[in-house]
């Protein structure tokens, strides 16, 4: 008897519809699994005969053959044991589909020992599946349930046993959806307000959170680099509902996903080590899997002492901030993962890090030259805002005064933003403008053109770099909730770029 259940797998995070066929025939004992499995999935017949046998089903002694199609794509992952369980309950005649069940849902879940379901990566990736195929709805783990309800007008029929899975295959019999409310977005136990001085540090962050900018901050150890890029998170505006889905479906396919945190609806922030590989920062492996430049989309990239980062690594982040994607191509196919994350990177301006700060540094300029070529020109040319960072003096360290805190900047950014929304009639942002949405609103009045022209020339500035400043006097003029670009917004975005 040949039987048909639904499931599915992805690749990248673009999801494709799998049938698991079982067919049940006489003869010698036999279980296969074909269809291009993993190790993961070959080794699920041994699962789903013991979880079989623990849920009191006896299995008979036949030939079965259970075929994944389609079987040409690599498949990966623990998810069909339930779909291949499934199948083999109603092939032996244990449970019976009176209902065309297995026409109208997809399954998916790992199967224990014991026949208890456990939870398994990328639901949210299957239920947008079942949404653009029109099936009726999913039967998924109840350790999934949080995340397969941000997609909505899918039925989602919640399982912990197989032998749930049976009752509601003949039954119909559907336990209660136990969703908790999303959570609501945490206060950050950091501030702006906790940082001293560095006015021209907080006011680059808060041009970039309002533009969407690519910023570094290079200057002097204990000057406060690293302080403050971490509060660049609380400046940020809430994510949207598509900006969640987007992000969910990113961390749910890397398996970053658990109860405690079955969604994503807090802007990410990641700050992997400068040993990190490549792999791990780009992405891929020999299982492919979101690195943490895509895992950073819709939030922010913090490269901490960047020069100290492998060139390999560095190069390698010249298309994704670019595009937005990434590609990674193997021998078969290719896989996109988004990549729309703000690079914030920190740095010390030479080996020392005391070149600011006048006698105290003891490099020569050669070993000031040799430190900062780590970091390429491509690489520096794509950063939109450069930000130079002293030391305190004792003055400043010895006020008292509370500083401005992150709510009040945070206004600032959504206002800036929000401009930007009425204006592009969409989420674009002025970090992202293309060449036809620089010419149409980024004009600079005729008199200002000159000033313009000698920036350039003293500066060696390069188009690239023409088209970042452009995009950065935006960004002030909208801070200030002009209509048009200033001399002084010019000025200002000029002075952010650094020879």
């Amino acid at each position: 008897m040949n039987i048909r259940v639904l499931s599915s797998s992805y690749l990248g995070v673009e999801p494709f519809l799998v049938e698991a066929e079982v067919d049940i025939s006489s003869g010698l004992p036999f279980f296969s699994i074909v269809g291009l499995g993993d190790t993961a999935i070959s080794e699920s017949k041994d699962r789903v005969r013991t979880a079989l046998k623990n849920s009191d089903f006896k299995m008979e002694p036949k030939k079965i053959i259970v075929n994944l199609s389609p079987a040409g794509i690599k498949k990966e992952g623990a998810q069909f044991d339930l779909p291949i369980a499934v199948g083999i309950m109603v092939a032996m005649g244990f449970v019976r589909d009176r209902n065309s069940t297995l026409d109208n849902y997809l399954f998916l879940g790992e199967l224990s020992l014991d026949g208890k379901i456990r939870g398994v990566k990328g639901i949210i990736n299957t239920m947008i599946l079942v949404k653009e195929k029109g099936y009726k709805g999913v039967v998924i783990p109840e350790d999934n349930v949080q995340e397969a309800s941000l997609i909505k007008g899918i039925d989602i029929v919640p399982i912990s046993t197989l032998r749930e899975v049976a009752d509601f295959i003949s039954k119909g019999q559907i336990k209660s959806l136990n969703i908790k409310p999303f959570l609501e977005e945490k206060d950050y136990s950091i501030d702006f307000s906790e940082v001293k001085g560095q006015t021209l540090g907080k006011r680059g962050l808060e041009i970039a959170a309002a533009g969407g900018h690519n910023i570094i901050l290079i200057g002097s150890p204990g000057s406060g680099k690293s302080m403050l890029a971490k509060r660049m998170i609380t400046i940020l505006p809430s994510m949207s509902e598509e900006e969640i889905i987007e992000s969910t479906k990113i961390y749910s396919v890397a398996g970053e996903l658990n109860s405690k945190k079955p969604i994503i609806n807090q802007r990410p922030f990641r700050s992997p080590h400068h040993t990190s590989s490549l792999t791990s920062i780009i992405g891929g492996g020999k299982r492919i899997k979101p690195g943490e430049i895509s895992l950073a989309s819709n939030g922010v990239l913090l490269l901490d002492e960047l020069a100290e980062f492998p060139r390999s690594v560095l190069e390698s982040l010249r298309q994704p901030l670019e595009d937005g994607l990434v590609s990674i191509t193997r021998a078969q196919y290719r896989v996109e993962f988004l990549s729309k994350f703000q690079l914030l990177a920190t740095s010390n301006p030479c080996f020392c890090g005391n070149y600011y700060e006048g006698a105290s540094c003891t490099c020569t300029q050669h070993e000031v030259n040799k430190y900062m070529k780590k970091l390429s020109g491509p690489i520096m040319d794509r950063i939109d805002i450069h930000i130079e960072m002293r030391r305190l003096s004792e003055d400043e360290l010895m006020n008292s005064a509370e500083a401005e805190n992150s709510n009040t900047i945070k206004e600032r950014v959504m206002k800036a933003r929000e401009i930007q929304r009425k204006r592009y009639n969409s989420d674009l942002l002025n970090g992202n403008l293309g060449q036809k949405e620089i010419k149409k609103y980024c004009k600079i009045a005729d008199e200002d053109k000159e000033y313009f022209k000698n920036a350039m020339r003293i500066m060696e500035i390069s188009a690239r770099g023409y088209d970042k400043i452009l995009k950065v006097a935006r960004t002030i003029a909208d801070l200030e909730g002009c209509k048009d670009i200033k001399k002084y917004h010019l000025m200002e975005a000029v002075s952010f770029r650094k020879k």
